[in-house]
């Protein structure tokens, strides 16, 4: 995920992905004495009705632009004609000029609340990621995997905790925005007006760091001590892929951090304008490699523990993942770990990680 952000010492770009009323141990074996845990109930459950409140709070608002809720402020805006039509009349002006002074948000939850979802998809998580562990042997990035059941507000901060990453499961994620809006009319009138509105984000799975370009020239990444995944999804695969995806994101995040850096370092960029697009660039290429070992590997654990998963739902959702730009070499990352294998994957990515790209682009 990419943000575009605007604070002080140069803070440029976000790179995206309370009470605890459930904890559990982290990482239970993945097999006991040959058991193999049914997950077929999962699929029934992420198909239920969402559940659309309480919202609670994530964390505190963040005084910067977000594209999501310009957009929305956009759209309220354009469909709300009686609105805009009283401005002008209080303005005693036929046009109008407008811009946002300033922009926070903040995350919202809605807490699964569920005590079968919340402990199965828990133990689905435990186990997926074993036995990812296992087939990868990549290491544990988690500090503990928690089910949000309160508000958080600032208990997670940006700072990476040396203890390892908190994966923070809830049911669905929106963004809350409020908007400070100047409207000028063609003299020298104005009126101030403060439009807030919430979102569904539609985002499963989120992991975020943040680009920092400080005034002597060098380049800083700080990534978030958590992660947070949904539970609901129209497709279940999708909910399903969430803790591997994320997961891989993790483990990946620093070989693509590297490459942004040298590419901004060599260019010697200094503005938003021309980071967005080399951030956004490496990230569709970190999403091809996690894509291509997911499709490789997640398959045949949801083969052996759930039984009514049609195969239709994975080509699904990667026909609904090839719509998005930042997915734009996902078929190709597919193809190329079906080729080289995903072990060799990880190994080129991780420290060769301009050879994979040029499998991707070239």
């Amino acid at each position: 995920m990419i943000l575009s952000s605007y604070l002080p010492k140069q803070r440029l770009l976000v790179v995206t992905a309370f009470l605890i009323f459930f904890t559990f141990v982290i990482f239970p074996n993945y097999s006991i004495s040959g058991y193999q845990p049914d997950y077929s109930r999962l699929v029934e459950l992420i198909r239920l009705q969402d559940i659309e409140k309480p919202f609670y709070v994530f964390n505190n608002f963040v005084d910067e632009p977000e594209p999501e809720c310009l957009k929305a402020t956009l759209k309220y805006l354009t469909e709300h004609q009686t609105f805009i039509d009283k401005l002008r009349a209080d303005l005693h002006s036929p046009t109008l000029r407008w811009e946002i002074k300033k922009m926070e948000h903040r995350l919202l939850f809605v807490p699964e609340t569920r005590k079968e979802f919340v402990k199965l998809y828990e133990s689905y998580c435990h186990d997926v990621l074993n036995f990812i562990f296992k087939k990868t042997n990549l290491k544990n990035p988690y500090k503990n995997i928690l089910t949000l059941d309160h508000e958080v507000g600032s208990l997670f901060d940006n700072n990476l905790d040396p203890d390892g990453i908190t994966a923070c499961l809830v049911h669905n994620l929106a963004k809350e925005y409020n908007a400070s809006c100047v409207f000028y009319s063609q003299g020298s009138s104005q009126v101030k007006v403060k439009i807030k509105g919430r979102i569904i984000t539609g985002e499963v799975g989120s992991y975020t760091s943040d680009i920092f370009l400080h005034d002597d020239g060098s380049v800083e990444f700080i990534r978030n001590n958590y992660t947070i995944w949904q539970n609901s999804a129209e497709n279940p695969y999708t909910a399903l892929m969430v803790p591997v995806e994320e997961t891989l994101h993790i483990l990946l995040r620093e070989s693509t951090e590297n490459m942004i850096k040298k590419e901004i370092l060599l260019n010697s960029i200094t503005n938003i304008d021309d980071v967005i697009p080399v951030a956004d660039g490496w990230l569709a290429i970190e999403e091809a490699v996690v894509g291509g070992i997911v499709n490789e590997l997640l398959p045949s654990f949801l083969e052996r523990h759930i039984t009514n998963l049609p195969s239709s739902f994975i080509d699904e959702d990667l026909q609904l993942k090839n719509r998005f730009k930042k997915y734009k070499y996902l078929q190709k990352g597919i193809c190329v770990v079906e080729r080289i294998g995903y072990v060799e994957a990880i190994n080129i990515y991780r420290n060769n990680t301009m050879a994979f790209k040029k499998m991707m682009v070239y």
